[in-house]
């Protein structure tokens, strides 16, 4: 399942943040591409020893945390500490598949992927977030601060960029729900229980709805 959380950061810490980029200290990102990383990746992203990297990475996660619509969708029972990446022309990632275990040894199970998009669609041209499914290409570019949820199992690229700069965060989670069709399932059942509760719709199905939300994730969770 992919899904856009709108708004996961708000507009000010959007502004926190870019203002901290400005002089954080970027190093080259195919240390994060793994194996293929030299091959199809091109970027840089923020050290992880810089001074601003601590409080940009607690400002995220607490966002994270806090947003209904990402726990919703993720199911988290854990998250890597996240990347600031920025893309200059001639900036790309090819198609790859994020790895299976992220993190000190003996590493992280990493099951949903998420982009956050730090300025909007005008900054940069190309640049674009794809995802490779079954069905088609989807490609994303969204707003400062929206989000695009995804299978980490799934084949994705970012195109390149032409001219700007685009600045995102990326962030690995491990659901509680490992199955992405099981975590699509559960998502489906909490939204439709959400806006029947908005339009004031039948209580009873309404609780039988919960109920059975929350007997599949019973069932299907490794909390």
């Amino acid at each position: 399942m992919v899904a856009v959380v709108r708004e996961l950061l708000s507009k000010d810490q959007v502004k926190t943040i870019a203002g901290k980029l400005l002089n954080a200290n970027f190093v080259d990102g195919t240390m994060s591409g793994g194996p293929l990383g030299e091959a199809i990746k091109k970027n840089t992203q923020v050290s992880p020893n810089s001074p601003e990297y601590r409080e940009l990475s607690q400002l995220v996660m607490g966002a994270m945390r806090g947003n209904e619509a990402f726990n919703v969708a993720a199911l988290p029972r854990r998250i890597l500490s996240p990347i600031f990446a920025s893309y200059t022309s001639g900036h790309t990632y090819g198609e790859h598949v994020d790895a299976a275990l992220m993190g000190p040894w003996p590493g992280m199970r990493t099951d949903v992927s998420m982009t956050i998009f730090l300025n909007g669609p005008d900054a940069y041209k190309g640049g674009e977030l794809v995802m490779v499914t079954p069905f088609g290409e989807q490609a994303f570019k969204l707003e400062p601060g929206d989000a695009v949820i995804y299978p980490t199992s799934g084949l994705h690229r970012v195109n390149p960029v032409t001219s700007g700069r685009r600045l995102a965060i990326i962030a690995w989670i491990e659901s509680m729900v490992r199955d992405p069709l099981k975590r699509e399932i559960i998502g489906d059942l909490a939204e439709a229980m959400d806006a029947l509760v908005k339009a004031k719709g039948d209580m009873d199905v309404i609780r039988k709805l919960e109920k059975g939300r929350l007997n599949l994730l019973r069932m299907w969770a490794d909390a």
